[in-house]
């Protein structure tokens, strides 16, 4: 057992070994490096877990130091609008008026005792020189020094203000810190000042035994500090070196370390804004406080290092079998299905020996690669014109196209869109076969022309009789100096087409641009550009952005000729209607509509025509094939072949569908019940009445009136009724229930229904017609 055992390791290669030995750095090493930095790295996370824990506390503690000042201050201003702190102190005997003298002292008693941070209140009266004081009670202030000092708070300019070297005068001791207010607040000439010294003790600090807080003002002097501050006198000073050295505003924020007694104290400290200055609040706690805690841990991480390197030295020997397992399915793969011997410590030359044959194959297939490298280049230059790529930067598809072997760095780029026409009626149709043929032709021969200009031409054939021309030119000049000669070119192409393939075509020219992500954008311009082509068959030469750019133009739609053409059809006028056809294409095309709006023009005709049929319960859906006939029109380039197509698709069948729905008679009564109206509109017409007179029911009089004239019979009525109404508010000074009475409305049923319709009342349209004549007759 114990020899085959040593047979099996024995046997094994190189690279076996190796992935052992990797197997143990990889498991062995981050351990034992994770488990002697855990304890360090502890350390470090529950001291930033302090600091983001500590800064709440700060700002919280900031806010409350805030509070307590911002309650001491109003209580200040409260306390000295007491009537007993007028100005006529300044004057008073205060020897003499001894009730007084008292009553103050007591006021002054009142107002150390009303807050916790007043210390002591003193009143002081310049005029007089003289301060009062609960406990020292009435005195003149005959030392110089004490007297000079108390004399310069009154040149703040200030009515109340902070001061931190006011001393307490007759050698009181304590807190030089004050809150001065003057007396009276906000004067121009006070008497004097109440000077309310602070009690540093009672600032509320939130300091554990263990932090060192510190309070300071706005010139950087102690006003406060925590119990544990005392343990460390020279820690004030290095924070106010370290505070000076950076300009503070209202919640600067600042976190840093001082070295101090064998441990670090970790600093943090907020500012803000009170008594006219920027004070700022320190804190700052011993990083040995805060690492305490992992001390008890140093055993378990010792035990936890110990235990897992046993582990990974275990694991990793069922590793190294995974690592290697790779290294010998490739040698399996290479030998698959060959009798082929090799050496197991030679596993790495035997792969790199069958890399060299596969290499060679790889070559073969290269040099295949590379002779279809230009169908992949035309594959990708339409996949990013059509928008698929449009992901892709500019630099990202330079580097696609560079390895195509295609350079579009320092090139500029122009778009030719060519549309070829139908060929004229003498000339016959052509068949789809004949299309493609000429469109092929044609791509081909712009193809040849463009290379005069360009370095790289790409062709597109959109299937649909037109085509586009990507030329790229080397940006050896400016992009305005390629315009003249890209112009040329195109002129070229319009003749050439012309007299070598007798095809009329419209050529649209867009460019050039110096960035390749344009060309999408230009090639969409050019194509749109080609609606906007005269509405002839004649060969045209655009530029797209000329042709865009008047693309608002507004364009009078006949509206009017609209109705006439939908009524006359409805009547079963054929060439009456053929006539209403031709004079509503010559009017959209006499307001120089382009090709895309004729287009746009007769579907809006064919859908009023829709709507007509379905009014009258015929269903243009079964006559018509929609999207057909769309396609057909699209294809259509000149009026001539528009009315003919209009003629032969529209008009022609739905006058068979009228001939089979209506008899003759049907329409001669219809046609006179509107002759009736026409000439008795004034008078009370039912079309139970004209039924009787026919001999008919009024349901099937009044389908057979819908189905002729595309309305129902009470709204052509008060169609007819409402224009001559308009035409006697406009025309005459006739009183608007008199014109209403003229045609059998009651005037408010009048009203009622004149403002329905037009969306105003009679006056308002009279008046509005009026006023828009009046300006008329003016200019």
């Amino acid at each position: 057992m114990g020899k085959e055992w040593t047979r099996k390791l024995a046997s094994k290669g190189i690279m076996y070994w190796k992935t052992i030995a990797l197997a143990i750095l990889l498991t062995c090493v981050p351990i034992s490096f994770v488990s002697f930095i855990s304890w360090h790295v502890g350390n470090q996370y529950l001291i930033r877990q302090h600091q983001q824990n500590n800064e709440e506390l700060v700002k919280d503690t900031v806010r409350q130091i805030d509070e307590q000042f911002s309650q001491l201050v109003q209580y200040a201003l409260h306390m000295i609008s007491n009537p007993i702190l007028k100005p006529s102190l300044a004057d008073t005997n205060f020897v003499d008026q001894f009730e007084k003298t008292q009553e103050l002292n007591d006021t002054l008693y009142f107002i150390e005792n009303g807050d916790p941070l007043i210390d002591q209140a003193y009143l002081y009266v310049e005029k007089q020189n003289m301060i009062m004081q609960p406990l020292l009670g009435l005195r003149p202030l005959d030392d110089p020094v004490d007297s000079t000092s108390w004399k310069n708070i009154m040149h703040d300019e200030n009515g109340i203000f902070w001061t931190n070297h006011l001393d307490r005068p007759f050698h009181q001791g304590g807190s030089s810190h004050a809150i001065v207010v003057k007396l009276p607040f906000n004067s121009q000439k006070p008497y004097g000042a109440l000077v309310l010294y602070i009690n540093p003790s009672m600032v509320n600090l939130n300091a554990n035994s263990e932090q060192v807080a510190f309070v300071l003002d706005g010139e950087d002097t102690l006003v406060a500090q925590s119990d544990a501050s005392k343990q460390y006198p020279e820690v004030i000073s290095d924070i106010q070196e370290a505070l000076s050295t950076t300009k503070r505003s209202y919640n600067t924020q600042m976190h840093f370390q001082l070295p101090v007694k064998n441990d670090t104290l970790l600093v943090s400290s907020v500012s803000f804004q009170k008594l006219g200055g920027i004070w700022t609040f320190v804190s700052g706690t011993p990083s040995s406080a805060i690492t305490a805690p992992t001390e008890t841990y140093k055993r378990v991480v010792l035990i936890y290092w110990g235990v897992s390197l046993l582990l990974a030295l275990a694991l990793s020997w069922f590793a190294s079998k995974s690592m290697y397992r790779p290294i010998r399915r490739m040698v399996d793969l290479f030998k698959e299905g060959k009798s082929e011997t090799t050496t197991e410590n030679n596993e790495l030359k035997y792969i790199e020996e069958k890399w060299r044959q596969y290499r060679s194959v790889n070559e073969t297939l290269q040099s295949n690669l590379n002779q279809s490298i230009p169908k992949v280049r035309e594959a990708l230059i339409n996949q990013f014109l059509s928008g698929q790529a449009a992901h892709l930067t500019e630099s990202e598809i330079a580097e696609k196209l560079q390895g195509l072997k295609l350079d579009i760095t320092q090139q500029h780029f122009f778009i030719i869109v060519c549309q070829l026409h139908s060929l004229s009626e003498d000339r016959g149709q052509l068949t789809s076969k004949d299309s493609e043929l000429l469109t092929y032709a044609a791509v081909n021969l712009l193809h040849e022309m463009s290379e005069r200009l360009a370095s790289y031409v790409h062709t597109i054939d959109f299937m649909d009789g037109s085509f586009a021309v990507i030329g790229f030119v080397p940006a050896a000049s400016p992009v305005e100096d390629l315009k003249p000669p890209l112009m040329e070119l195109s002129k070229d192409m319009i003749d050439t087409l012309r007299d070598v393939l007798h095809m009329p075509a419209t050529i649209v020219v867009n460019g050039p641009a110096g960035v390749w992500t344009d060309v999408p954008y230009l090639l969409e311009q050019a194509r749109r550009a080609l609606s906007y082509r005269s509405f002839t068959s004649e060969s045209q030469l655009l530029e797209a952005a000329v042709v865009l750019k008047q693309s608002h133009l507004e364009v009078k739609f006949p509206f009017e000729l609209e109705q006439e053409f939908t009524y006359t059809l409805n009547l079963g006028l054929e060439k009456e209607a053929e006539d209403i056809l031709i004079r509503f294409v010559e009017a959209l095309q006499n307001d120089g509509a382009p090709e895309w709006v004729v287009h746009q023009g007769l579907m809006r005709l064919k859908n009023s025509l829709y709507r007509s049929m379905l009014q009258s319960n015929h269903n243009p859906y079964a006559l018509y094939d929609g999207v057909k006939l769309q396609k057909e029109l699209k294809a259509l380039r000149d009026s001539h072949a528009c009315i003919e197509w209009f003629r032969v698709s529209i008009i022609k069948p739905y006058i068979e569908v009228l001939n089979k729905s209506y008899h003759q008679s049907m329409k001669h009564i219809v046609d006179r019940i509107i002759q009736m109206i026409n000439e008795n509109y004034m008078s009370d017409l039912s079309l139970e009445t004209f039924a009787m007179e026919a001999g008919m029911s009024v349901s099937q009089l009044s389908k057979a009136f819908r189905q002729m004239t595309g309305s129902n019979y009470i709204d052509y009525l008060t169609e007819i009724k409402m224009n001559h109404c308009k035409k006697l508010l406009v025309t005459t000074d006739m009183k608007i229930s008199e014109i209403a009475k003229a045609v059998s409305y009651q005037p408010p049923y009048f009203n009622r229904m004149f403002k329905k319709l037009e969306g105003m009342t009679p006056g308002q349209y009279r008046e509005q017609f009026n006023s828009v004549h009046e300006h008329k007759k003016q200019a």
